[in-house]
């Protein structure tokens, strides 16, 4: 995908060259060549190389509303008081409303304005030109041709592409060594208190065949997203012998000899274990070559084991994380996709089998949602609903799959899943970790950063939270507000029955994005309240139930499975689920 990027950016920058010499021929017939000089003229001026601004006034005599798109996004980059007055001067004369940058970008939202021939390369061009040659890889020619959405609302959001940076199979630790961690990283304690993690600071949650973990906010705010893959396997001190621990995935080992067909010894690093240890033959993905078990010595036989190994993971199952912290919203998805395919934007059939996608911030947000792409293909995707924006994948047909995660405290997390691991402080990134160091000011405010142009504060705020689910076609939000102090709610979601589980988190003295630890169940047809112990429910039958992370468990052994659902600021929900439902109203 780069080498279209660095063809279409080449052009550009040589048809940017020339600009200035074509500057007394407007021909605004022909969008490509007077989107090239509009361009141009506001490069000049924001390189100190002159003033010829006359372009603009060309494209408001025009009288032509496709030059409304580029103009919008020129505004954002152009503002300089000389740009700024005239490009805002040709928007007035084309919209015939006055209004400043962000106002533009909302109008232009809500009126799903028409775009001219090769706005694509236009704005791929200008991200490149003002921001990062990287940005037009997303915009190859074309690309508008089956965009899922209009392709002006996309607005850069401050950074450079992947300059927020995903974390990639991050190193997770043991509570005991995250302690240990606090005290290591001085830097990082908030009013001299050292703990990783504190008490009471939020963390992402989630738990999926018994491997539980943890991803503090404080670090997330800083990269927004994670891609990891979730599962565990048994760490025998010996084959068939004592259980030492649960060895997690993606921790890359070396398997240095074997013990008949089915133990394998290995050598590696994960929470809670020991460096050494054997591991069933099943439970292991080799990394090279799928028959490197059979190559191993066997110490079973008398082998000498290998001083350097062969390199394996424990089998698990692949997810991302994306957290749109300016909407509140962290949304865990299952990034397995089987057998995937796709027409490329030649026409040419590109088949990848079955594949595991891996996300990153693509720099650009939308109605101030982010929008994320993946680096198999530089498609770009809506974070807060899962599917292709613009880009290869976008007529794939292929939506993310909500996972379960939850948002609560630290303690109460540790308490409920004793055998979790947590985020380590050390990702290979420099960044102030520190509670409350990211976003803080943001979060405590009741003010947006972006446009977002589809609001509605008629019943609730902007940056009031709720819990989110969307099943079969219907959207429904449940304030945070309205179902903390009922905490067991029966409800339903289109035709599926749910429970909802809300649990208030500790206030602090400073706000992220939670507020309860709410968990969603489907309930089929029975009625759930309270018990008088803990982590457990009584359906209307008169059984006991156990609340688990993945499911609801009767005391009989039937299970009611856990529904993927998120938190998120009520605004960033409403903005791409406007008819959804709210409960309560």
């Amino acid at each position: 995908m780069k080498r279209y990027a660095g063809t279409i950016l080449a052009l550009w920058l040589m048809l940017l060259t020339a600009a200035p010499a074509m500057t007394l021929d407007y021909d605004t017939a022909n969008y490509r060549k007077t989107m090239i000089q509009m361009l141009a003229a506001a490069h000049d001026v924001a390189r100190g190389r002159g003033v010829d601004l006359s372009v603009y006034d060309a494209v408001a005599e025009s009288g032509d509303p496709l030059y409304v798109a580029p103009l919008i996004d020129i505004a954002y980059f152009g503002r300089s008081p000389d740009t700024s007055r005239s490009v805002l001067s040709a928007l007035k004369a084309l919209t015939g409303v006055q209004l400043g940058w962000q106002g533009y970008f909302e109008w232009a939202g809500a009126n799903d304005i028409a775009t001219p021939p090769h706005y694509d390369e236009f704005k791929g061009g200008l991200l490149a030109a003002f921001v990062d040659t990287e940005f037009s890889r997303f915009f190859r020619p074309g690309v508008m041709d089956t965009a899922a959405i209009n392709l002006v609302e996309p607005v850069w959001g401050g950074v450079t592409v992947d300059g927020i940076p995903s974390l990639v199979n991050a190193r997770q630790i043991s509570p005991a060594a995250a302690t240990d961690e606090g005290y290591q990283f001085v830097d990082f304690c908030r009013d001299g208190d050292c703990s990783y993690p504190a008490a009471d600071e939020l963390v992402f949650g989630l738990s999926f065949d018994g491997d539980s973990r943890a991803y503090p906010l404080r670090l997330l705010n800083w990269h927004e997203m994670f891609n990891d893959v979730i599962g565990q396997a048994p760490l025998y001190r010996e084959p068939a012998g004592d259980k030492i621990c649960d060895f997690r995935a993606p921790t890359v080992f070396e398997a240095r000899a074997r013990s008949g067909e089915g133990w394998a010894l290995i050598h590696g690093l994960s929470a809670g274990c020991p460096r050494e240890g054997w591991l069933r033959q099943a439970d292991i993905n080799w990394l090279d070559d799928e028959s490197a078990f059979d190559s191993l010595p066997d110490l079973a036989a008398g082998e000498e084991a290998l001083e350097t190994g062969i390199a394996g993971q424990v089998r698990g199952r692949p997810v991302m994380l994306a957290y749109c912290t300016l909407c509140g919203a962290g949304v865990l998805y299952d990034v397995n996709i089987a057998d995937l395919s796709y027409i490329d934007q030649d026409g040419t059939l590109v088949e990848m089998g079955d594949t595991v996608l891996e996300f990153g911030s693509s720099g650009l947000l939308m109605r101030s949602n982010k929008l994320m792409y993946d680096r198999n293909t530089d498609t770009v995707w809506n974070a807060i609903t899962g599917e292709p924006a613009f880009g290869p994948l976008t007529t794939s047909g292929i939506v993310l799959d909500v996972l379960p995660v939850v948002v609560t405290d630290w303690a109460s997390w540790l308490e409920e899943h004793p055998d979790t691991s947590v985020l380590s402080l050390d990702t290979g990134f420099r960044r102030n970790y520190t509670n409350g160091a990211a976003y803080s000011d943001y979060f405590n405010s009741t003010e947006l950063m972006f446009p977002s142009w589809q609001q509605d504060t008629a019943l609730i705020e902007n940056k009031e939270m709720v819990f989110a689910l969307r099943l079969q076609g219907e959207a429904k939000a449940y304030p945070l507000a309205t179902i903390i102090p009922e905490r067991i709610v029966n409800d339903h979601v289109g035709k599926t029955k749910v429970l909802i589980i809300a649990e208030a988190t500790p206030e602090r003295e400073f706000f992220e994005p939670g507020g309860a630890a709410v968990r969603a169940y489907a309930r089929q047809d029975y009625d759930f309240v309270a018990s008088a112990e803990a982590l457990t429910l009584e359906s209307d039958d008169g059984r006991s139930w156990r609340i688990t992370e993945e499911a609801l468990v009767a005391e009989d052994g039937e299970r009611l499975n856990r529904i993927g659902g998120h938190l998120a600021f009520w605004f960033g929900w409403f903005g791409f689920y406007p008819d959804t439902l709210v409960y309560g109203e």
